[in-house]
């Protein structure tokens, strides 16, 4: 399928807001040293990393902002109104106006910090784009899982895994479950049993920046220098926008 992303929702950044944490009594034991510490966590949520500068809304194809509201009695019927600001800055439905037909409504995106509106991309289903190293996975927030598998063609299945697995790779896919389009990563994992599968880790915001969340600061100069001299070598991630 051909498809026509207008706005991608790529590199999206929290806007500054107080981060609600929780104190933690960490233990951390390996072969050579041992870490006893308190620190403290904080849920990642794509969804409130998203809205911070992305806004879903529905529009006229004349450019207006509208919203649905149920009209009549029981569940009522849906239709969409022009929307005005009501005294508290909330949008709503000009209910008084005339509704707008549905087939004159789109589902629409707008990036708050340029302005630009873009129609949600809404194309259901799942397309490759590439393989990239798996340790790129690290780079984003994971906001749900899938497994796939096949009843009648695990051969082929087993073909991929061992692929993944020999090559160190994940394979980097748009799939669109149920209505909003995500990057999904492709990737083995091994079973007890003689069992395998193929998992789908679905992302849209990648972490790798300063201003997703509260981050420390290397303030040894020796190990300053270590960081600085293996990020030359491998390179930075974080200037890659795109998986």
């Amino acid at each position: 399928m051909n498809k026509k992303t207008e706005l991608s929702v790529e590199n999206i950044l929290a806007q500054n807001k107080k981060v609600t944490a929780r104190d933690l009594h960490f233990i951390f034991k390996c072969d050579k040293f041992e870490i006893e510490t308190n620190l403290k966590s904080h849920r990642l949520d794509g969804k409130k990393i998203l809205s911070a500068r992305f806004e879903e809304m529905y529009q006229s194809t004349r450019g207006e902002r509208v919203i649905g509201k149920k009209v009549g009695y029981v569940n009522g019927n849906l239709q969409y109104f022009p929307a005005v600001e009501d005294e508290k800055g909330k949008w709503v439905a000009d209910t008084d106006a005339k509704p707008i037909p549905k087939d004159q409504v789109v589902k629409v995106i707008m990036d708050s910090e340029s302005g630009h509106v873009a129609k949600k991309d809404d194309n259901k289903g799942i397309w490759f784009s590439k393989l990239v190293k798996s340790d790129v996975m690290n780079n984003w927030l994971i906001e749900n899982t899938y497994n796939i598998w096949s009843d009648t063609n695990a051969d082929s299945c087993l073909k991929i895994y061992d692929y993944l697995i020999e090559t160190n790779q994940v394979g980097v896919y748009r799939y669109n479950p149920d209505g909003t389009t995500f990057n999904a990563f492709l990737f083995p994992q091994r079973v007890n049993g003689g069992h395998f599968r193929l998992l789908l880790a679905l992302a849209r915001t990648r972490i790798d920046k300063p201003d997703i969340a509260p981050t420390m600061v290397i303030k040894s100069a020796q190990i300053k220098e270590k960081e600085k001299s293996r990020l030359q070598e491998i390179g930075i991630c974080s200037a890659i926008e795109e998986v």
